[in-house]
């Protein structure tokens, strides 16, 4: 699970308001510290590129892609009899099928490029916040917050890369405070080792930054993820998260019906609202 698609803004690190930390037996969630980089950017890059799975998988079972596929292997079935030339028939059906899959890597080869730009970045190092999840010796979850300013509060699409507008270093939360100014706050990063899934930590690393946006009275956390992420959709769903947009994504894989949605919620109501939640 992991929230996308507007870049993180680098910035420089500011003072951070005091936040919760949790420890069982086994499983510690805690800030985020520089020699985390390496495994916390690489888990964050999977989450990326596993969204290419899902977009491979929803044009495998898009209809277009039978109303391409069907018609070839149909001219291979009419050209040849199967009794006769069976191996010619596989080959040629495989060679169809290997091509379609090929061209549909292509096609989706943007979201892979995504990932690889995230392992290359620090922007974790310039989060306001950012918490991990280490379970035994294992970095297993990653979760980071950013303050960000936008040029038009009732934006259509308030996380558009025209709307987001970069904050002055140090003056994340100060300028657009003396402004009068609503707060916003992103997520920049959201993502549990695929093996963890399912047990709850996404909820409870959300949580953690939830609890932090209200401490500093952010009028909203915003978050992005795609169309296709059925787990993530669900948790914020849960946690009481809305959508406010939906965007297809650029070309064709927009037409296919692929989308970045844009979530929100008030921090502060969502504390108020849920005092267990947010004090587990």
């Amino acid at each position: 699970m992991s929230s996308t698609a507007t870049s993180p803004v680098a910035s420089s690190p500011r003072s951070l308001s005091p936040a919760p930390e949790a420890q069982t037996k086994h499983l510690l969630i805690r800030r985020y510290v520089p020699t985390d980089h390496t495994s916390a950017v690489t888990l964050i890059a999977d989450g990326h590129a596993q969204r290419r799975s899902l977009a491979n998988m929803h044009i495998f079972q898009h209809p277009y892609f039978y109303t391409v596929m069907l018609p070839l292997v149909a001219v291979v079935f009419v050209q040849y009899d199967i009794k006769e030339n069976l191996g010619t028939v596989i080959l040629l059906t495989s060679g169809i099928i290997m091509a379609l899959m090929s061209l549909v890597g292509r096609m989706t080869d943007p979201l892979l490029n995504v990932a690889r730009d995230i392992a290359k970045g620090d922007f974790l190092e310039n989060a306001d916040y950012a918490f991990v999840a280490i379970y035994g010796e294992e970095l297993i979850g990653v979760c980071s917050m950013q303050y960000i300013e936008l040029a038009d509060d009732s934006a259509k699409d308030p996380l558009n890369a025209a709307n987001v507008v970069a904050p002055t270093a140090g003056k994340r939360k100060s300028r657009a405070a003396s402004q009068g100014k609503k707060q916003h706050a992103m997520l920049s990063s959201w993502t549990v080792i695929r093996r963890y899934r399912n047990v709850g930590l996404g909820s409870d690393l959300l949580g953690y930054i939830l609890q932090v946006a209200a401490q500093d009275k952010a009028d909203s956390l915003l978050v992005q993820c795609s169309s296709l992420e059925s787990r993530a959709r669900k948790t914020l769903k849960a946690k009481g998260f809305s959508i406010v947009s939906k965007t297809p994504l650029p070309g064709n894989l927009g037409r296919l019906g692929i989308k970045t949605e844009t979530w929100s919620i008030n921090p502060t109501q969502w504390v108020s609202e849920h005092p267990d939640q947010a004090k587990d």
